[in-house]
């Protein structure tokens, strides 16, 4: 952890101080894609994701003259906040790809008005029904079976979702009477596994309804672990889009509706949420 430096000179260097002292990293590999169970174990990701980082380096005093403190300080601090593989770094997205900044602040617009509606329609139906339970879920299977039915086989590849099938399988997608009956921490779980569902399953319209639905129902404000399960969300979406955007070249081509289900999650995760390092940028 690194501590900021309020004072007026405005000094980048007090960014790098160490505060909080931990075990040296040489004592064993650091896994980015494991969540840490301790503080030891989170300080080690800490300090290994800053010295990906370059130096910080001091502007001269007349460069300094023509910035202001505050658009200084800003500037240090999202340094602090690198992308966690440089596999997923935005610059690896073609530019003609990348979407607009006005899209993007209308896609986070329309997920907080998303999430206004939810919140409140479940205040009303749980107050309606007297007889409200929440869902019993435990294992994986058990996440699996609320999410798609029993007619699709555990971590199967999840097939298309079009138009005309969505009557038949109209049981199987997230209606807000299914998500309502998920508490927080059965929601940051069925977020870990839809990570591992997107990896082990593919991409498919289906999952992609489900992560929005999840996104949409995590209520505020949000904790360290569930955080970071929701940057690890954006990655693989983003590791994803790579795969998708690379099909171009080939034979068989990206489905475009993925991708831009793809770029959804970047952007409300990096914007509405808050992890600016990990949303896409045209600068």
């Amino acid at each position: 952890m690194y501590e900021s430096n309020d004072s007026s000179d405005d000094n980048d260097e007090s960014l790098s101080k160490q505060v909080l002292p931990t075990a040296d990293d040489a004592n064993g590999p650091i896994d980015l894609n494991k969540m840490p169970t301790t503080g030891e174990e989170y300080l080690r990701q800490v300090r290994f994701q800053a010295s990906q980082l370059p130096d910080f380096q001091t502007a001269t005093q007349r460069k300094k003259r023509n910035t202001t403190s505050s658009n200084s300080k800003n500037h240090a601090w999202h340094k602090l906040f690198p992308s966690t593989t440089a596999n997923t770094t935005t610059s690896d997205i073609p530019i003609k790809h990348i979407v607009s900044i006005d899209w993007q602040n209308e896609q986070c617009k329309l997920f907080s008005n998303v999430r206004n509606d939810f919140f409140q329609m479940r205040d009303r139906l749980r107050i309606a029904n007297k007889k409200y339970k929440n869902a019993k879920l435990k294992t994986a299977n058990n996440y699996w079976k609320f999410c798609f039915g029993d007619d699709i086989l555990f971590q199967s590849p999840l097939p298309s979702l079009e138009i005309d099938d969505q009557q038949q399988t109209q049981n199987s997608l997230p209606t807000m009477t299914k998500m309502i009956t998920l508490t927080q921490p059965q929601l940051h779980d069925l977020l870990q596994h839809e990570i591992d569902w997107l990896k082990q399953c593919g991409c498919s319209i289906h999952l992609a309804l489900y992560t929005f639905a999840t996104l949409v129902a995590i209520e505020k404000p949000i904790n360290e672990d569930v955080m970071y399960t929701i940057r690890q969300t954006c990655l693989a979406w983003k590791q994803t889009r790579m795969r998708l955007i690379n099909l171009s070249g080939n034979e068989q081509r990206g489905d475009d509706s993925l991708i831009k289900s793809c770029d959804v999650f970047v952007c409300i995760i990096g914007r509405y949420f808050g992890q600016f390092d990990l949303a896409d940028t045209s600068d």
